[in-house]
């Protein structure tokens, strides 16, 4: 199904007729192709140039504009149960997009009234969510900042009632907080809860991993570890200091990093600093969106020093190729009843 560029501008300027989403995700959804999605954005930029006000062509911008149109519509009202199927067939799509094009999508997103999503309480929530692939920066209501990375959430109170500001994290972000001795700002994971006051840090706490990870840029902040609900403090953490929670054994460490080099994935680099390479396979699979398997445990022996920043994922495969003897099977995505293509499946072999 064909797009015209004049569709997608009127339903960004909210001038658009009923059924303009329902075209441009049918759209996206029936590109198969890098061709296609490029084209059919530069196509799309060429009509918008001009009421951007910005130069160069910039596929990252398209696409986080039309995907951030599309969530607040989808956030100003409470999901019933068969929405939920179609929701997630749209984040599926935009992932996909990110995917085909490789490339590490920004989506910039302000907390305002149009994202609320009201409960049966008197509190108003947004709930923030980074699909693989991409990256999310957002702004709170108190003024602070941050980036969600791949795969990552954050459930927002629309106002930071009672005596602190409680954000709950699902994977990793960064923090940017403004300060307030009155008011801490806690940031809590399955396993783990950060308390700062006026500071930058970062926390890594997907549910998957027994690892979690708060690294502090600036300022101060206490880490409590979580379990069988029950919390405990690690300790405070200093400038350029690392917290590393074992959740499943309950035990701690803290110790020296580059905190610059550990938030650098906020800017779009994915730094390896002698990581094993499962834990290569994990960030490759949330930044590309793709389904990676090592398929011989001899890999696992070896691990990497490296920076990526604007390579695609066949550029990175080459360069991992030159540190590790890897054998790459890729195999093409496979087409779900609903429509939506699932991640593409790739197998890593030990090469004799």
């Amino acid at each position: 199904m064909k797009v015209e560029p004049h569709i997608i501008r009127r339903y960004l300027d909210g001038t658009g007729k009923k059924d303009d989403k329902e075209k441009i995700i049918s759209w996206f959804s029936g590109s198969q192709t890098v061709t296609e999605l490029r084209q059919g954005y530069k196509n799309y930029w060429n009509e918008m140039t001009d009421s951007l006000e910005v130069e160069g062509y910039n596929e990252e911008k398209i696409l986080g504009r039309i995907y951030h149109q599309i969530k607040i519509e989808e956030s100003k009202f409470p999901e019933k149960p068969a929405q939920r199927k179609y929701t997630q067939r749209v984040i599926t799509i935009f992932t996909k997009v990110a995917a085909l094009l490789f490339i590490p999508l920004t989506i910039f997103i302000l907390l305002n009234k149009d994202h609320l999503v009201s409960t049966d309480s008197d509190v108003a929530w947004s709930e923030i969510y980074a699909p693989m692939g991409t990256r999310a920066k957002f702004s709170l209501p108190d003024g602070s900042t941050g980036y969600l990375n791949a795969g990552s959430s954050i459930r927002v109170p629309n106002v930071f009632k009672g005596k602190s500001r409680e954000i709950a994290l699902t994977g990793e972000a960064y923090f940017d907080v403004i300060s307030n001795p009155h008011k801490p700002f806690v940031v809590s994971g399955k396993n783990i809860r950060v308390v700062a006051l006026g500071t930058s840090f970062n926390v890594e706490a997907y549910p998957e991993d027994q690892i979690n990870k708060v690294t502090l840029v600036k300022g101060k902040v206490e880490v409590f570890g979580e379990k069988n609900n029950k919390s405990k403090s690690l300790g405070l953490l200093s400038p350029g200091e690392m917290c590393v929670f074992n959740s499943t054994q309950s035990s701690s460490e803290f110790v020296r990093v580059d905190a610059s080099k550990i938030i650098s994935w906020k800017d779009g680099k994915l730094v390896f600093i002698n990581e094993p390479f499962p834990e290569v396979v994990k960030k490759l699979n949330r930044r590309y969106s793709v389904n990676i398997v090592i398929e011989d445990e001899r890999l696992n022996n070896y691990s990497y020093l490296a920076t990526f920043e604007d390579e695609t994922l066949e550029e990175t495969f080459n360069l991992l190729k030159l540190s590790a003897p890897i054998e790459i099977r890729e195999h093409e995505r496979e087409k779900k009843p609903d429509g939506s293509y699932g991640e593409k499946k790739i197998e890593f072999y030990f090469k004799n």
